[in-house]
């Protein structure tokens, strides 16, 4: 009962939980209410999971998380269907299997974004209400809600990242080996790791070595035993380039508009900020270190290759909670040196 008691006590459980706690009504709203068939992701990974591999070039190799949907559906499917509201077309336990797991990993990726603010100094609280940008995004209830697998990519970025700030080489590894099945474009990160990691570069450049011999072997055998593919994903892949010709389109009113609503009204808190608060340009100048720099700018390449950019600048959303929890802090301090109430 007393290690009960700790685990329960622990940070780390209570943030998680209070992800899993923000995220979930608005994500059930979604599984219960979303017509699936209209995302051709989804139908993918559904495909994957009831083992039809004769899927998008580019998706296809994106097995973990429908793998194991598949297993949780297999033990527990007959369960999940008696939770299927009266409205819902079609099978409901295995998109049921997608959300469960999904919901874990995402909040995971919560907890870890809150660890990566802490590591900068933000306390609790603005720790905490910067990770609201990103429980209450879009994006994120979309990602834990529906069949994709964008949560463990997600949850790869973020151990590199942090791993990277907090010198933690178990975090690295994991994100070297496991960013590659989590999505392809593991690779503009890539840089991050590389040269910002603490570990000694010869090292480094072995396990990249390593991770790249075991993706692409575990491609050849997918091949084999699924049907030719891999052409087809690397001339997917670098049909993307075609996009760079018309990186103006990132400017366009649309485009800016759909970028925005990653982050909503969140965007408020550090234009109060700079309006509201004293030389905080120099504090967010001091935050965004050249790791962030980098990062930005991968992500950056990838709105660019992209033609769904607010999906890739999704991806900026570690630094994006790190700058609300700034303000937060810079704003909450202003008031408190003015002894206003401020939380």
């Amino acid at each position: 009962m007393q290690k009960l008691k700790t685990f329960i006590a622990n940070e780390n459980t209570l943030v998680f939980f209070f992800c899993m706690a923000v995220m979930a009504g608005p994500v059930l709203s979604t599984i219960f209410s979303y017509d699936i068939s209209q995302f051709p992701d989804c139908k993918s990974y559904l495909g994957l999971a009831e083992w039809n591999f004769d899927q998008s070039p580019v998706r296809r190799y994106r097995i973990l998380i429908p793998f194991t949907a598949r297993v949780l559906n297999a033990m527990f499917g007959g369960v999940f269907a008696n939770l299927a509201p009266s409205y819902f077309t079609g099978n409901f336990s295995l998109p049921f299997s997608f959300f469960l797991i999904n919901m874990v990993l995402t909040s995971l990726y919560g907890l870890l974004i809150y660890k990566y603010c802490k590591s900068y100094g933000t306390g609790t609280i603005a720790a905490l209400m910067g990770l609201l940008v990103m429980l209450t995004s879009r994006y994120t209830i979309y990602i834990a809600a529906l069949p994709l697998t964008d949560s463990l990519y997600c949850v790869t970025v973020m151990l590199a990242l942090l791993g990277v700030k907090q010198k933690n080489t178990g975090m690295q590894l994991l994100a070297i080996f496991l960013g590659p099945f989590a999505k392809e474009a593991f690779i503009f990160i890539v840089p991050v790791i590389f040269f910002f990691s603490h570990v000694q570069k010869g090292r480094l450049l072995a396990y990249f070595i390593l991770s790249g011999i075991i993706v692409f072997s575990y491609r050849y055998l997918y091949d084999r035993f699924a049907g030719p593919g891999i052409i087809d994903g690397f001339r997917a892949d670098l049909m993307h380039l075609g996009n760079l010709g018309r990186a103006f389109r990132l400017f366009s009113f649309y485009n800016i508009y759909k970028v925005l609503s990653v982050i909503g009204l969140w965007i408020l808190l550090p234009v109060a900020a700079v309006v509201i608060v004293p030389g905080y340009k120099n504090v967010l100048k001091a935050t965004l270190d050249k790791v962030i720099v980098v990062f930005l700018g991968a992500v950056l390449v990838q709105m660019l290759l992209s033609e769904s950019v607010e999906r890739m600048f999704y991806q900026a959303m570690p630094v994006l909670v790190l700058i609300a929890s700034v303000s937060f802090a810079a704003l909450r301090k202003h008031y408190d040196l003015r002894k206003n109430k401020f939380i």
